[in-house]
């Protein structure tokens, strides 16, 4: 038996989205809450940009910080292998 989807509403970037999910509502409104903060922080919010060039931006540093913990991620799980294997040989 699947999961229910519910519909949650949300604010992002001072517009409504109603999202269906079958997350929890507190999560979801939690993630708006941060990229809303991501985007005040920008800085790019006060009129110099277009929406489509701050979310762009806000959208390109969230990726950047993704692929650096991935790498961060793989790095770690070799680590663990090498030290693994390292007290294997004693």
């Amino acid at each position: 038996m699947g999961k229910d989807f519910k519909n949650v509403e949300v604010i992002i970037f001072d517009r409504k989205y109603l999202l269906r999910t079958t997350e929890d509502d507190t999560y979801l409104k939690k993630l708006a809450m941060d990229l809303n903060k991501r985007i005040e922080e920008s800085g790019s919010i006060e009129g110099k940009h277009s929406d489509i060039q701050v979310l762009s931006l806000v959208a390109l540093q969230i990726l950047d910080e993704k692929i650096k913990i991935e790498k961060e991620y793989t790095q770690l799980k070799n680590l663990a292998k090498m030290m693994e294997l390292g007290s294997n040989k004693v």
